[in-house]
């Protein structure tokens, strides 16, 4: 079995004592048993820089081992690599503290001493485990079957997300491609919203009060659906509160049915159940991309009716502009804006500004000034959410919002933005990189201050400084130049260097001052770092002083 094999499973040994490692080593026949060594270490520290390289599938760690033992090797891993299984080598002593790690993903031990033919038998369970776990995964009959047990909640997830989620950037192919996967009668190429709500005074006077909401919900909604197969294509779901009705066919269907449809929701509840409901009626849309900003049209259409107490059926271009006369700077178009501003290239950003720019072409001068003003807010928001103050630079420009109509040509106003935007995209650069270098000088002076303190971590710093590790870890290691492990032995091994060159300490006074609670720990870090044992370093300095 060569080592590119699907079925081979790499292996990091771990033991302090090295005739162990190499007995393992020489006496399996890994690749028969579907394995190959990664790598060795003698030590929790000397396995961590092997997976600095390469992370193997399976850690074989002895638990009692001297600089860093099996269970803190294990917690760091889980932290790191989660998905490494680990097996603990343990003597009898150790058996309950091997047992109290299987919260650190430990999936098998071995009591020393080892014997091979248990290491052999404990290797094909693991290889069995492993073969499971990616069977399980590919196992594409399996996968079926749980798909379709799951086919409905699977498509009500995705017909929510459809209403929640923006869908703006997904091409529409895309789009009928997940209609049909999830077999959705969503295929008409005009679509309308209904959100359907039980008016709660009403169902509380009817004789249905002793009854469950939520089922008299279930039961409102399949009889929605049937009115609704009557006359058209569509699909009908709870979410929230509501009932949401998404009508799908074509122009002339969708104009012939629609009312009919929304009166008999609205007649066939008050006779079968006895209460009535509101319905907000979107405008009608072209593309399901469009689904969450008609979904949001139906809610204000439904809460226009309950907050003005007019008829249980309001639809929303009764009360609001709509089509051609909409402005087409919507909710997507701003987040992209805002996005754009914050963390995009200025070449994809002036390029979208263009493009905003044609879309309103041929507006009213005054939805094109609305359209401006919604701009010129949308810039100054993503301004505030990294700035949180104007400097007096941004106070003007806020105020030079009235400059705008000045111009006259499109083209002179659209500049006017582009530049304008720019300058808010170098305000936010400055301060990052500003926030960027203070948080790394601070993060820095942090570990100059607390160096001694044994439980230092990556975690506990990244948690002073209010940032994510994983993100702390990489904005340290760009802006001091080493990373912060690094940087934590280099100020500790200074600082120990330090103290045994100044004072008659002892080697074990210089660990603990400089946070190592383990004598041979240290001494063994400092002579990795120095290529000499503190001691060796100390009589070294002493020689050259009497020299001089």
């Amino acid at each position: 079995m060569k080592r590119g094999d699907d079925k081979m499973y790499s292996i990091l040994l771990v033991d302090d004592e090295q005739y162990i490692r190499q007995s393992i080593i020489e006496l399996v026949e890994w690749e028969k048993k579907g394995f190959f060594i990664l790598g060795e270490a003698g030590n929790g520290e000397e396995a961590l820089e092997v997976m600095e390289k390469n992370v193997p599938d399976i850690l074989i760690t002895d638990i009692r081992m001297p600089v860093m033992d099996g269970i803190e090797l294990s917690r760091q891993i889980r932290e790191k690599h989660p998905s490494v299984k680990i097996v603990f080598l343990s003597g009898h002593d150790d058996f309950d503290y091997a047992i109290s790690g299987i919260k650190l993903n430990i999936i098998e031990y071995l009591l020393k001493p080892i014997s091979i033919n248990d290491l052999e038998q404990m290797l094909e369970k693991v290889h069995e485990a492993l073969d499971e776990e990616k069977r399980e995964a590919n196992d594409l009959e399996r996968i079926e079957t749980d798909y379709l047990e799951n086919f409905q909640g699977i498509k009500m997830s995705f017909l929510v997300s459809l209403i929640t989620d923006n869908y703006k950037d997904v091409p529409e192919e895309e789009i009928k491609k997940l209609v049909e996967t999830y077999r959705l009668n969503l295929k008409g190429d005009r679509q309308v919203i209904l959100n359907v709500n039980i008016d709660k005074p009403s169902f509380r006077k009817s004789q249905l009060d002793n009854h469950n909401l939520e089922m008299m919900k279930f039961s409102l909604a399949n009889v929605i659906r049937r009115i609704i197969n009557k006359y058209l294509n569509g699909e009908v779901f709870n979410f929230t509160s509501n009932i949401v009705v998404m009508l799908s066919d074509t122009k002339e269907t969708i104009d012939l049915y629609k009312d009919i449809i929304v009166k008999e929701i609205s007649e066939s509840t008050q006779k079968l159940f006895h209460f009535s409901v509101g319905i907000g009626v979107s405008e009608e849309y072209n593309s399901l991309s469009d689904a969450k900003l008609a979904f949001q049209s139906s809610i204000t259409a439904l809460n226009y009716g309950l907050l003005m107490k007019k008829n249980k059926e309001v639809y929303i271009t009764d009360i609001e502009m709509t089509g051609s006369e909409k402005m087409v700077f919507d909710e997507a178009n701003e987040m992209k804006l805002i996005s754009l501003i914050k963390i995009g290239s200025k070449k994809e950003l002036d390029a979208f500004i263009d493009e905003l720019f044609q879309s309103c072409d041929g507006d009213s001068q005054t939805h094109f000034q609305i359209f401006l003003m919604e701009l010129h807010v949308s810039v100054l928001k993503a301004y505030k959410s990294v700035i949180p103050i104007y400097d007096t630079d941004m106070l003007q420009r806020v105020q030079m919002i009235s400059d705008i109509h000045h111009y006259q040509e499109i083209q002179e106003i659209r500049e006017w933005f582009k530049e304008f935007c720019l300058t808010v995209v170098d305000s936010i650069q400055f301060q990052r990189k500003k926030k960027t270098d203070s948080l790394a000088k601070k993060s820095y002076d942090y570990l100059l201050e607390h160096y001694k303190d044994p439980t230092l971590s990556l975690k506990s710093v990244s948690k002073q400084m209010a940032i994510s590790p994983s993100y702390f870890s990489a904005l340290f290691k760009k802006e001091n130049g080493l990373s912060f492990t690094n940087a934590l032995i280099k100020i500790r091994m200074e600082k120990a260097k330090e103290h045994l060159l100044t004072t008659d300490c002892k080697v074990l006074e210089a660990a603990v001052d400089s946070g190592y609670t383990d004598q041979h720990y240290f001494s063994y870090c400092f002579k990795k770092y120095f290529g000499e044992s503190p001691n060796k370093v100390r009589e070294t300095f002493k020689e050259k002083e009497l020299l001089i």
